[in-house]
């Protein structure tokens, strides 16, 4: 494998261990109006001066040095971004630019109030956190969440016509197990789709989770396969992320396990995350990266020159895998709504 300033920007963006990086995840605000127990401290999360976050401008700039790289999917993450005022904007622009895929990720609390001008704006791709139909088991583990809420973004979301919505729900052990049927039944009612995810020891929410209720992904389709019959596995694509994707025998709706602890699949990451703040992150479990912020308002530094550093820092400093089993508390400094999972 050829270093990166050998062969060009024909190159793209790749890294040592061959992997070709097509797929970015920009957050655009920490802040969040949830603060769910797997993701959040209690308190919620520290202040951060908008001075230090990334400008309109800024933002712009690096999605069009991204999509030199050969940019394909864009997600927009946070926190929770439709908290933050340009959201739409973004993805108007993601999509101007020819970006093949512009996604987002939300806790579905402001969906209702959005849906409409993100599906106008071009988005083609939405994932809606949805841990429990139960609105008490809701309220308590989004500190206070509402549950009537998300779901009425849910149903503004299929209403306006969205495509490929997805429910996202963070497998626990306890009263989640039943939970698992109740979410399959509602996605496989409006043909939706729903990845069950491994917890993960992001921070000290996610750490804590994971001492006390971690459900691995082979027990919730076990419990699944036992209560609603056999699921069949599905070929999925790259385009698809790294859910392992099953289906009924009579269902439409795509059932996907993530399982970044119980079965990880860093072989096949084709992923890097851009902070609100302009910190280029090269792997969610691990903390390498490069600040481009200083880079961006530096005005002798030119776009062609922050491509070559970040194709640079990808091939030197992205790690062939996360360390969440063999390094935890690395992990475990790593605030997850700075990331956006």
């Amino acid at each position: 494998m050829k270093n990166p300033e050998a062969t060009g920007k024909e190159s793209g963006l790749q890294d040592r261990f061959g992997r070709q990086i097509t797929y970015l995840r920009l957050s655009l605000t920490e802040h969040c109006n949830f603060r769910c127990q797997y993701c959040s401290p209690a308190e919620g999360t520290p202040y951060f001066d908008r001075e230090d976050h990334l400008s309109g401008p800024e933002a712009q700039r690096l999605l069009r040095i991204f999509r030199g790289l050969g940019l394909q999917h864009l997600r927009l993450t946070g926190g929770e971004p439709l908290i933050h005022p340009r959201v739409v904007e973004t993805v108007q622009y993601g999509v101007g630019l020819g970006i093949g895929k512009v996604s987002l990720s939300t806790n579905g609390y402001l969906l209702d109030r959005f849906a409409a001008d993100l599906q106008a704006a071009g988005l083609n791709s939405l994932n809606v956190s949805l841990d429990t139909l139960d609105p008490e088991r809701f309220r308590v583990i989004t500190r206070g969440g509402s549950l009537k809420r998300v779901l009425m973004g849910i149903e503004k979301a299929r209403s306006v016509g969205i495509p490929r919505i997805k429910l996202n729900a963070v497998l626990m052990r306890g009263k989640h197990e039943e939970d698992i049927l109740q979410l399959v039944d509602f996605a496989q009612k409006r043909n939706l789709d729903i990845r069950f995810i491994e917890a993960m020891p992001l921070g000290t929410a996610g750490t804590t989770t994971q001492d006390s209720s971690y459900l691995s992904a082979v027990e919730a389709r076990e419990i699944l396969e036992r209560n609603a019959g056999t699921l069949f596995p599905i070929a999925s694509s790259r385009d698809q992320g790294p859910a392992r994707l099953y289906r009924f025998a009579n269902g439409s709706s795509q059932i996907g396990f993530i399982t970044p602890i119980s079965d990880n699949f860093c072989a096949s990451c084709n992923r890097v995350r851009l902070t609100a703040t302009g910190r280029l992150v090269y792997c969610l479990g691990q903390e390498q990266g490069m600040d481009l912020l200083p880079l961006l308002r530096n005005a002798s530094v030119g776009d062609e020159e922050i491509a070559a550093t970040i194709r640079a820092g990808v091939w030197a400093d992205k790690p062939e895998q996360h360390a969440f089993l063999q390094d935890r508390e690395r992990s475990s400094r790593i605030f997850m709504m700075r990331l956006g999972g």
